[in-house]
């Protein structure tokens, strides 16, 4: 996590299998809070979901390899990330 994304991949090291993406979340984007609130019932929650997310409530949620990334996610990525590229 920083302070543009959070990231999480799952890997098993002893089978040596492809790293997956489980959750990624770009914190770079435009959001907004529910504007359905009001003070007699505020939306308290509300989460900021856009790309994958680990908890797998929508069908866009499952896991990828990270190679299956926009190139832009994984420009961003591999900007804090370095590491991961290769």
């Amino acid at each position: 996590m920083n302070k543009a994304f959070r990231l999480a991949l799952l890997h098993d090291w002893h089978r040596k299998t492809v790293p997956r993406v489980i959750d990624f979340t770009r914190y770079d984007l435009a959001v907004r809070e529910p504007g359905d609130a009001y003070p007699d019932k505020p939306i308290k929650d509300w989460s900021l979901i856009n790309r994958i997310n680990q908890k797998g409530l929508r069908v866009e949620d499952s896991p990828v390899e990270l190679r299956e990334l926009k190139d832009e996610e994984k420009e961003l990525i591999y900007r804090y990330c370095p590491e991961l590229k290769g």
